[in-house]
């Protein structure tokens, strides 16, 4: 069973090597507001608070007091339907990226453009439409005392890796394979993230710029959970190796976690990456050539040379002797 600390520690490990590249990623995901959560400002009372310190104790008449409230009401939506948009378009496209990169990276593939992937190769609608109905719905239920909307983006939290290994899920079905795969998980990755409380606190107060420092870490690590969800949500027939990867599309992801030796030996490999179908225990012929199988008549000889079709112009060998012997009468050759 998965821990805190060991999704933390194969995180840190798998990220020394290329920190400073996933520094630049965390850091461009940022600057384009896929690492931003517009919801959880718009679900709080901010449009009351505004009336009652301007109307509060004012001359104002009540057919006023509703014109500024109906006001600021609208300039609310249009906000939020501003916000929603940018992040759809652009911030949650890029989100994707970022989550593909961290889940590439923790194998050694390290590629900086991963973070732009899905702009690309009829990727972007897709993404966007996925993304928009995700922040819709968190964004909704944050409207009801912020609670809702933050479970809400706990079930909701797979979704951009879903989008990052497959693009071409339909909004439905990515939303579903989440929030059912985050079902009894929930709890654990709140305690998760704040189990980087103090790293935060710490790059806080260095005027909140620390933080970025310690972002990338956050992000190798919330990529080796992904992993772990991962495998649950094949375990337990949520979906399959071929829908998460595109019908037969492989593209590394998930997997064992890295091995601290040698990174770069994942790279542009099998998901099923050490494994060999023929060399499996569960495989009758282990590590031997099934033609070099005691079982087999022919073990060391090419299973082709004593089966000449039998007519009138070949002649039959006598598998009692040796093929290749001058006494028999029957060599062919």
């Amino acid at each position: 069973m998965w821990t805190n600390q060991m999704l933390k520690q194969n995180a840190w490990n798998s990220l020394k090597p290329y920190y400073w590249t996933a520094f630049g990623v965390t850091f461009v995901t940022s600057l384009l507001g896929g690492n931003s959560n517009f919801s959880g400002s718009f679900g709080g009372s901010g449009a009351s608070n505004s009336y009652s310190e301007s109307g509060g104790g004012s001359d104002l008449s009540s057919g006023e007091a509703i014109g500024i409230l109906i006001a600021m009401l609208i300039v609310f939506v249009i906000a939020m339907a501003i916000a929603l948009a940018v992040y759809s378009f652009l911030g949650g496209v890029v989100k994707c990226g970022e989550c593909k990169f961290f889940c590439k990276a923790r194998t050694g593939d390290v590629n900086f453009g991963y973070v732009f992937d899905n702009f690309q190769g009829g990727r972007y609608m897709p993404t966007v439409k996925v993304m928009f109905q995700m922040q819709l719905e968190i964004t909704l239920w944050s409207l009801l005392f912020i609670i809702p909307g933050v479970i809400k983006s706990y079930e909701y939290a797979l979704v951009p890796y879903l989008m990052a290994e497959n693009p071409y899920l339909t909004k439905e079905r990515a939303l579903q394979i989440s929030k059912q795969t985050m079902d009894g998980e929930k709890m654990k990755f709140f305690s998760l993230g704040l189990s980087f409380i103090g790293w935060l606190f710490l790059g806080a107060m260095a005027c909140g710029f620390g933080i970025m420092f310690v972002t990338p870490y956050m992000e190798a690590t919330y990529a080796e959970f992904y992993t772990c969800m991962r495998a649950k949500m094949i375990a337990t027939g949520i979906t399959s190796e071929e829908e998460l990867t595109g019908y037969n599309n492989y593209n590394n992801f998930g997997g064992g976690y890295p091995q601290q030796d040698n990174y770069n030996s994942y790279v542009n490999q099998n998901p099923y990456q050490n494994q060999n179908y023929y060399q499996n225990p569960a495989d009758p012929y282990q590590n031997q050539n099934p033609y070099q199988n005691p079982a087999d008549p022919y073990q060391n000889q090419s299973p082709y040379q004593n089966s000449y079709p039998q007519d009138n112009h070949t002649p039959h060998v006598n598998l009692d002797k040796n093929p290749y012997d001058n006494n028999n009468n029957n060599n062919p050759y």
